[in-house]
């Protein structure tokens, strides 16, 4: 896992959510963000075994509008796939 991995929450009250790793804090954690209730600014803490890597963001430095673009493109991709 790395940043700028687009990842999925299995675990706690945000599970099933899309987030951006931010950053890798340690062997154990990363630290994500969504663009709207996970701010850049105060990303959260997560173990990497509550995550599932889903996809890469390609963004190198993103902002808070372009995490939550590419999250919500992913999203919507996801769903196309899903109904085919």
């Amino acid at each position: 896992m790395e940043a700028g991995d687009i990842v999925l929450s299995r675990a706690g009250h945000d599970s099933g959510r899309a987030f951006v790793v931010t950053s890798v804090v340690s062997e154990g954690f990363v630290l994500i963000a969504d663009g709207k209730s996970r701010k850049i600014e105060a990303p959260k803490l997560k173990r990497i075994k509550h995550l599932r890597v889903v996809g890469k963001s390609e963004l190198d430095s993103p902002t808070n509008a372009e995490i939550s673009k590419r999250i919500k493109k992913f999203t919507a991709e996801r769903r196309l796939y899903a109904e085919k």
